[in-house]
């Protein structure tokens, strides 16, 4: 901008005055912290969004022990900033807490899916972690994402349905330092200590009807029994 006055002295006077007054509102602060060192692309993006918004000057460096990110411009500036960058460390921090507290259930339960050929598949350590904390609250539901859809997983039963309808059945394996002890469905009777035991399953039955859905392609008359096996 330009000053202009009725003298050189009086245009002096007024740009020392705005230059006092511009260094009275410069600010800077250090953030230091060892998750800065964490920093991917998008961070690096947030950090030239607001040097560009909010017209102050950032610098991060990494090879300080810890890293540090320093900011300097206008005051309130500065402390805006500071305040979004604060909020990036706890994120990434948080995220950090949380896998770790997510492999930590892992290493202690296993929630899986069916999968295919009769076999089940593991779930995400997140999700197989927001499953056991579910279950620990003793909340009645928890929705998951099983192959890309959404299904309403009920922690009494271990019934799983879809928006379509379609339910499946999903299991909650503990583990030990030995081996792994398989969870019996909930929805088994009492054996009353038998090794094998013959179930009459109803045709209105989940179990009934898949195997119903699996024989009649390839044999028109059948009766359909469940027998279970504990060892």
């Amino acid at each position: 901008f330009q000053i202009c006055g009725e003298s050189k002295k009086n245009v002096d006077a007024t740009e020392s005055w705005i230059k006092n007054l511009i260094l009275k509102e410069q600010f800077e602060i250090s953030i230091s912290d060892e998750l800065i060192e964490n920093f991917d692309e998008r961070q690096i993006d947030t950090l030239a969004d607001l040097q560009k918004r909010k017209h102050v000057t950032i610098q991060l460096e990494n090879k300080l022990s810890p890293p540090c990110i320093k900011i300097s411009g206008i005051s309130r500036d500065v402390c805006f900033v500071s305040v979004e960058v604060q909020k990036m460390i706890q994120k990434i921090k948080d995220t950090e807490e949380e896998q770790s507290k997510a492999e930590l259930v892992y290493n202690l339960v296993e929630w899986r899916y069916p999968g295919s050929n009769d076999s089940f598949v593991a779930f995400d350590k997140l999700t197989n972690m927001q499953l056991e904390d579910a279950k620990i609250a003793k909340k009645p539901h928890l929705t998951v994402k099983i192959n890309k859809n959404n299904y309403k997983v009920d922690l009494n039963t271990l019934q799983a349905n879809d928006d379509q309808g379609k339910t499946i059945y999903i299991q909650r394996v503990p583990k030990n330092e030995d081996k792994q002890s398989i969870e019996l469905p909930r929805q088994w009777e009492d054996m009353q200590k038998e090794r094998v035991k013959l179930v009459n399953l109803k045709p209105s039955h989940q179990e009934y009807l898949e195997v119903q859905k699996k024989f009649k392609k390839t044999c028109p008359s059948f009766v359909i029994e469940k027998v279970k096996s504990y060892k």
